[in-house]
């Protein structure tokens, strides 16, 4: 993999923009570079969906590096199915984690070189 579960969750938080609203880029970033999140958005609810991003990125960074240890990278299915069962954030519904969840997966995928026109590491 040439990127790192950081790169991982500003992907994912770039592209659920549009769905979850404006500043999780910036309020993921804010929690990468240990800083305070912008003070004009419902704080609660971003803080929440910006900690659940990192988290997701990190754990399915870690399920594919030891996964491809042990021979070919997981499945897309059974990266989120893991997910699923341990990503609890309060403050953020499930169809927020879902979704979540869902664009993870994908750009994790996208570092083995199942998505179509990406380059394989």
């Amino acid at each position: 993999m040439t990127t790192s579960p950081d790169d991982l969750a500003r992907r994912a938080a770039a592209r659920l923009a549009p769905d979850l609203g404006p500043a999780l880029p910036a309020l993921v970033e804010a929690r990468l570079q240990g800083g305070a999140p912008p003070a004009r958005y419902d704080a609660a609810t971003a803080i929440a969906l910006a900690a659940l991003v990192l988290n997701a990125a990190k754990f399915a960074w870690d399920i594919h590096r030891d996964r491809r240890k042990d021979g070919a990278p997981p499945t897309p299915d059974s990266v989120a199915r893991q997910l699923r069962l341990s990503l609890r954030i309060e403050g953020v519904t499930e169809a927020q984690r879902d979704r979540v969840i869902a664009v993870v997966v994908e750009e994790a995928g996208k570092e083995d070189g199942k998505e179509p026109g990406s380059k394989a590491s």
